[in-house]
């Protein structure tokens, strides 16, 4: 136990620090621009003042290295104190009792330093080769070189609305459980692509619009506002876009990495109804599989666990290719899955039904019920269907909300449930069906029944009890193809384990991607203040008040730092549908419970991000100075 503790220790270890290179990744380009271009000024009267070039390369390696040495060593230390920290809260989460052993594995700490050290390297060859290629004039002049009015790129601005588009289209309109799976990358792929081209073309577009509607622009506050992020738009658009990626990314993972944990009791009993799921496989289609099902249980009963209550019901289930309202086995790819059963075997599978939701099947017909989770545009509508070359009257279509199959099935096109008017009726299907497959392998046609049991005792009783019921063995006289037992008490760690990792790496991942977001801010909104601070005292000395001047910053600041948050909730709304379809495939059935989750998170984010508005905000203030009296 402990070696196995050690190993998760070292892999989930590695896992926080490969997450925080990626922070510092992110970050390390944005604060080096900013810093260089603040120390332009600084470089340049060392040099008018007689210092070489080769002797100020000398002070900016040294302070290089510094700097390096300080944040390698510092960031190890923290990240050690927080890998432990981590690994304690995610054996928390998982409800695992193991000592957790202090250690330091050295090719972590190896890799580390390489990958900090080459990133270092570079930052100070971008610095010097900058330093060398500009001449002292040139340096002076760094820190206050503004950007060139960006020209309008109406065909990326137009790319970025179709990528948009596209990606909302996908998430949207996409139904089928095969297409959610392969277009959700797609989808996010060409929002992101989308997003960072509107945000460079499109806003540059927009800002122009504005500056041509004569009764917008030519207001004190408008005018400031627009024409100062005309000439920096392009730098801010970057850092704008990818504030409203990350900010999605979080909203998204929390939320449903937060839903899957807080609806994991759901699930565990949607997937496994009973404590003991007996799953037996007959050769044959049966009237009566009860006497084995009494078997099983006086075998629990016989081992000294009590038996509170059991029931069973019986189908036949067949992987199918729908195309109109004709259902075949054969050559073509599978996109449906039907279970064939009796009128009193589905009322037994389903509960939420009554018997006057299922009427009595007339001779000839049959009842064809739908999991509404599923809205494949290959539907059983007609009066008349044909099921493997029989032709049926539909009396009657309906819903239903069974899941208690859905982990076999969560990537079909459709589930249907058939009522069948006779056994007899299932005899002859499965014999069709053997036929038109043309095989001998019976135990993919079996007539299954599920027997469901639960029993009283402790989690670890219940686990033994399990196992024991999977070790028995009622011979050959039932003519049992194939048997599988699923305990609930068993499967709950193991699908605690994965919920329990998801929802760690959401809140964790969630967490690194807001702190990228927290800096991005930052930085932007000290750089922007150097910027501006010039800019607004100019506007003072030509005649504007104080108070118009500190209007046009409020006004500027607003339309900066709500736009990506407005448009990141815009994005999340819009992948709404997609991600609840994904969670559907997972047995995450709850919608009210995701929307819930989606709006706290929401909401939360909000606040966090209005939080850093005001105190970067009042940091922004404070570096202009006088304009903001």
């Amino acid at each position: 136990m402990k070696s196995a503790g050690k190993a998760r220790s070292n892999g989930l270890y590695r896992h926080i620090r490969t997450s925080k290179e990626i922070i510092r990744n992110l970050l390390n380009d944005y604060n080096n621009s900013f810093i260089s271009k603040r120390r332009k000024k600084e470089m340049g009267i060392y040099n008018i003042l007689g210092m070489e070039k080769r002797h100020i390369a000398k002070v900016l390696a040294i302070e290089t290295v510094f700097t390096a040495f300080v944040s390698i060593v510092g960031g190890i230390v923290a990240g050690i104190l927080f890998s432990k920290l981590a690994l304690m809260l995610i054996y928390r989460i998982l409800g695992i009792q193991v000592t957790i052993e202090f250690s330091v594995p050295p090719s972590a700490v190896k890799n580390t330093v390489l990958v900090f050290g080459i990133l270092y390297m570079m930052t100070l060859f971008y610095n010097l080769m900058q330093m060398k290629l500009a001449n002292p004039v040139e340096l002076l002049r760094g820190s206050s070189v503004g950007e060139k009015e960006p020209k309008t790129k109406w065909l990326m601005a137009i790319l970025g609305v179709v990528c948009l588009g596209a990606g909302y289209a996908i998430a949207i309109t996409t139904e089928q459980p095969m297409k959610v799976i392969s277009l959700f990358f797609v989808a996010v792929l060409l929002v992101i692509a989308g997003t960072y081209m509107l945000f460079t073309a499109g806003s540059i577009a927009v800002l122009k619009l504005l500056r041509k509607t004569h009764g917008f622009y030519y207001k004190k506050k408008h005018f400031i506002a627009v024409s100062t992020m005309m000439y920096r738009m392009k730098q801010n658009a970057a850092g704008l876009a990818s504030i409203c990626i990350l900010s999605t990314m979080v909203m998204v993972m929390v939320s449903t990495t937060v839903c899957m944990f807080v609806g994991f009791d759901d699930e565990i009993n949607i997937l496994y109804p009973y404590e003991i799921n007996v799953q037996t496989g007959y050769s044959e289609v049966k009237e009566n599989v009860s006497e084995q099902s009494s078997d099983i249980i006086q075998f629990i009963e016989d081992t000294g666990t009590n038996v509170t209550d059991s029931e069973s019901y019986s189908y036949l289930n067949f992987a199918m290719t729908l195309e109109k309202d004709s259902l075949t086995i054969g050559q073509k790819p599978t996109n449906a899955s039907l279970y064939f059963l009796t009128r009193d075997n589905f009322l037994r599978m389903d509960h939420t039904l009554t018997e006057a939701d299922v009427p009595k099947v007339e001779a000839g017909k049959i009842l064809i019920f739908r999991e509404k989770r599923f809205q494949s545009t290959k539907t059983l509508r007609g009066d008349q269907i044909q099921i493997l070359g029989e032709t049926f009257t539909v009396q009657q279509n309906g819903y239903c909300k069974n899941r208690s199959n859905g982990g076999a099935i969560s990537f079909m096109d459709g589930v249907y449930y058939i009522v069948v008017d006779h056994m007899q009726t299932l005899q002859k299907l499965q014999k069709l069906a053997i036929a038109e497959a043309n095989t001998e392998n019976v135990s993919a046609y079996a007539y299954e029944n599920v027997l469901g049991i639960n029993i009283t005792g402790t989690e670890t009783e219940k686990i033994a009890c399990s196992g024991n019921v999977e070790n028995y063995s009622s011979g050959e006289k039932y003519g049992v193809v194939w048997r599988r037992v699923r305990g609930r008490a068993v499967n709950r760690k193991e699908l605690l384990a994965l919920y329990g990792g998801f929802f760690f790496l959401g809140i964790f991942l969630g967490t690194v991607f807001l702190a990228v977001t927290v800096m991005i801010i930052f930085y932007k909104q000290v750089s922007e203040g150097y910027e501006d601070k010039e800019r607004y005292r100019i506007m003072e000395q030509v005649g504007m008040s104080n108070v118009e001047v500190k209007s046009a910053i409020e006004t500027q600041i607003r339309m900066v730092f709500f736009l990506p948050i407005v448009v990141a909730v815009l994005h999340v709304v819009a992948a709404f549908p997609l991600i609840r379809r994904v969670l559907s495939l997972l047995i995450m059935d709850s919608g009210q419970l995701f929307v819930w989750c989606l709006v706290t998170t929401v909401l939360a984010f909000a606040v966090i991000y209005y939080v850093v508005f005001r105190i970067t905000s009042k940091i922004y203030y404070r570096i202009v100075g006088n304009q903001v009296r």
